[in-house]
């Protein structure tokens, strides 16, 4: 009974944590809808990435407790019905996982875009600064050939410059924990992946001990038909071998009397 409490405490807990994976992986979907509109923000960004870095740390414990925890609990004759809890679990945390993994690609693949993006502004910009083009003027301006209107300019590119460049700097930051991620999420999913080949090598093992134990079965009921026809047989044959004897000593009485002389 105790074993059966921790069994179930341990399998909730799990559960839960599927859950959580799941509900976060469409979260993460949303969130990755406002990179490059008008909602993105570095606020949202943040979030978006504590996000994903929290669902990955709930996938490699889910799978390690099914692996160390849930598994060890399922041994035996007496673990039949604990392994199909386990398993059906084990087939939840796959189907979770591979959602949050499709939420952390389309991430990974707008990210990029906005990355590739940023730059291309940034270098336009620097270029304008190394004299291969003139800046924009800021937005406003009346008269591009006084002197103090094309300084703000330039002081104005300089402050778009350096933001562009710590926008792009903070999204390669985050796209390369994001990358981690993707990383550890794939060496999860080969555990997962071991697991169930285990799971099909220890089902597999169970239809061969089924399959031999019909065999037995099967050859144990040939045995046991032929020995109920052996002792049959047997029978017969000392129920012949009875009245055999009792004929012979049938026969052997009646010589016995004519032979013996009758007295006058």
């Amino acid at each position: 009974a105790a074993d059966d409490d921790a069994f179930n405490r341990l399998a909730s807990d799990i559960a839960r944590q599927v859950d959580s994976i799941k509900s976060n992986a469409n979260q993460i979907k949303s969130l990755a809808s406002s990179i490059g509109t008008e909602r993105d923000s570095s606020d949202r960004r943040q979030q978006l990435h504590s996000l994903t870095h929290t669902t990955r740390a709930l996938c490699q414990a889910a799978a390690d407790q099914l692996r160390d925890g849930l598994a060890p609990m399922c041994v035996g004759l007496a673990g039949g019905a604990r392994r199909a809890q386990k398993d059906r679990l084990l087939d939840k945390l796959a189907k979770a996982a591979g959602d949050f993994q499709e939420a952390q690609r389309l991430v990974q693949s707008r990210e990029r875009e906005q990355v590739a993006q940023q730059k291309r502004a940034a270098s336009g910009v620097e270029a304008a600064f190394n004299g291969d083009a003139q800046p924009p003027p800021p937005s406003g301006a009346e008269d591009n050939s006084n002197p103090f209107t094309l300084e703000n300019a330039q002081m104005q590119a300089t402050a778009d410059l350096q933001d562009d460049l710590q926008a792009a700097e903070e999204r390669e930051s985050q796209l390369r924990q994001l990358e981690q991620d993707i990383v550890g999420i794939n060496e999860m999913f080969k555990d997962l992946a071991q697991m169930v080949h285990e799971q099909g090598d220890m089902i597999d093992s169970i239809e061969d001990h089924v399959g031999q134990a019909v065999m037995q079965v099967e050859e144990g009921s040939k045995n046991l038909k032929q020995a109920v026809t052996y002792k049959k047989s047997a029978r017969r044959k000392k129920i012949i071998i009875a009245l055999v004897v009792i004929a012979a000593l049938a026969i052997l009485a009646v010589i016995i009397y004519f032979a013996v002389p009758k007295p006058n």
